[in-house]
């Protein structure tokens, strides 16, 4: 069908008869219009770029959120035992002096998510978290005892002792209370 054939409708319509044709300038938007396979792959290659970069951002903000949350529930549970020990200042033994950092015979509590203790070995079962403590006097002063704690989620254990603990999300708080009441 030729372009001169064309007519705007059907006989009975107000324009029958009236021939239409499409603008030079329509024709030839027409001819360019679309993308080359070239420009899609390229698109492609920038869009697959982009969410990759995305992908990865995400998975390292959920690493984060993950040992911030770790840290923020051991800051706690720390906090919990060193008022426990606080009250009891006075009735404290003096502990060995990397009783805060190892595991050591009534110095260490192994915890459930809740902050429950479940155990005095990181074998028992559903740790979560261990928490470590020592006490020592305060050498200018033996009547006043220096109470460390530390609390840290329990994933890896460290190869040369068996003990667990996650440095990266560990909380140490630590106190000054006298040994005997006022």
């Amino acid at each position: 069908m030729d372009v001169s054939e064309w007519t705007a409708g059907a006989a009975g319509f107000p324009l029958a008869g009236v021939r239409i044709a499409p603008s030079r300038r329509v024709r030839r938007v027409s001819r360019d219009a679309g993308s080359s396979l070239v420009e899609a792959v390229v698109a492609i290659g920038i869009l697959t770029t982009a969410v990759v970069s995305l992908a990865g951002l995400a998975a390292v903000a959920v690493r984060t959120v993950s040992a911030t949350r770790d840290r923020t529930v051991s800051a706690a549970m720390a906090a919990q035992k060193l008022e426990q020990l606080s009250i009891a200042a006075g009735t404290l033994t003096t502990s060995p002096s990397d009783a805060a950092s190892l595991d050591r015979a009534g110095f260490v509590e192994y915890l459930d998510a809740a902050g429950v203790v479940v155990g005095t070995s990181n074998a028992a079962r559903g740790v979560v978290f261990v928490r470590r403590w020592a006490v020592s006097p305060l050498a200018a002063d033996p009547d006043l005892a220096i109470i460390h704690v530390t609390v840290a989620p329990c994933r890896r254990l460290v190869q040369t002792t068996g003990a667990c603990g996650d440095a990266a999300a560990t909380a140490s708080l630590a106190t000054l209370r006298p040994r005997v009441p006022w």
